[in-house]
C-alpha cells in the first residue's frame, strides 16, 4: 500500500533527473562548440573614445619609441580588452610590444592563445609574436619563471626594437615591484573610478613618488 502511494512521486523524480541529465549534456555540447574568445574576437574596427586621447599623445613624438604604463589599483578598473585593443591599433602603425604584469591570470597569453609555461631558462627569452603582424607580447608568467628579469633592461631592449611598448598593470599598487615599474615607465594612464578616491590617491602617490607622469585619467 505504501509503495503504491509513493510510486507517483518516485516516477516524477526519475523523470526530473532524466530531464536534468539531458539539459547538462546539451549545455556541455554548446560550451564545447562555442568559439573560444581570442584577440581576434576582441579587435575593434576603430579605436573608441576611450583610446583617442592616448593615441593622440603617442602620435606626437615624431617616430620616437614610446613606453606607456596602463595602471589601476583594481582588476575591475582596467579590463584586459583595453590594452589589447590599444596594442592592436598601435601595431597597425608600427611595431608594438605589450608587457603583461597581471601575474595572477597571465591574461594576455590566454587571449592570444600562446603557451607561456615552457621556456628554457638557459636561453635568452624573447617576446612572443602574436597572430597580429608587428604585435608581440611578454607574458606575465615569464616574470615568475625568470626570477631575475630586469624590467629596465627589458624596456631598454624594447625601445630599440619596437615603436611602442605598453605595460598592463591592472593592480599596480599591490605589486612587489610597483616602484620599479613606475620608475621605469615614466609615463602612465590611470584607470580608476571616481567613487574610489582612496585607491586613486594611493595610485597617484605611487606614480608621483616615482616621477612617473600621468598623461590621462580614465
Amino acid at each position: 500500500m505504501f509503495l503504491r502511494s509513493f510510486w507517483p512521486y518516485l516516477a516524477g523524480g526519475l523523470v526530473l533527473l532524466c530531464l536534468l541529465a539531458i539539459l547538462l549534456v546539451v549545455v556541455k555540447r554548446k560550451n564545447r562548440n562555442a568559439p573560444k574568445a581570442t584577440a581576434r574576437t576582441l579587435e575593434t574596427a576603430a579605436p573608441d573614445t576611450l583610446m583617442q586621447p592616448i593615441l593622440q599623445t603617442l602620435s606626437q613624438k615624431n617616430g620616437q619609441p614610446q613606453t606607456l604604463l596602463l595602471a589601476a589599483s583594481r582588476l575591475n578598473d582596467l579590463p584586459v580588452t583595453v590594452p589589447i585593443n590599444l596594442a592592436i591599433h598601435l601595431a597597425g602603425q608600427g611595431t608594438c610590444l605589450l608587457i603583461d604584469l597581471d601575474s595572477k591570470r597571465d591574461a594576455l597569453a590566454q587571449v592570444f592563445d600562446v603557451d607561456s609555461s615552457r621556456i628554457d631558462t638557459c636561453l635568452k627569452v624573447s617576446p612572443i609574436q602574436t597572430s597580429f603582424e608587428h604585435l608581440s607580447i611578454w607574458p606575465a608568467r615569464y616574470f615568475d619563471l625568470l626570477k631575475h628579469t630586469n624590467l629596465r633592461s627589458l624596456l631598454n631592449d624594447a625601445s630599440k626594437k619596437y615603436d611602442h611598448t605598453l605595460l598592463y598593470a591592472p593592480y599596480l599598487t599591490v605589486l612587489v615591484d610597483r616602484k620599479q615599474i613606475a620608475c621605469c615607465s615614466k609615463r602612465a594612464v590611470v584607470f580608476c573610478k571616481q567613487s574610489e578616491q582612496p585607491a586613486q590617491d594611493h595610485l597617484h602617490r605611487l606614480l608621483k613618488e616615482c616621477n612617473c607622469k600621468i598623461l590621462y585619467e580614465m
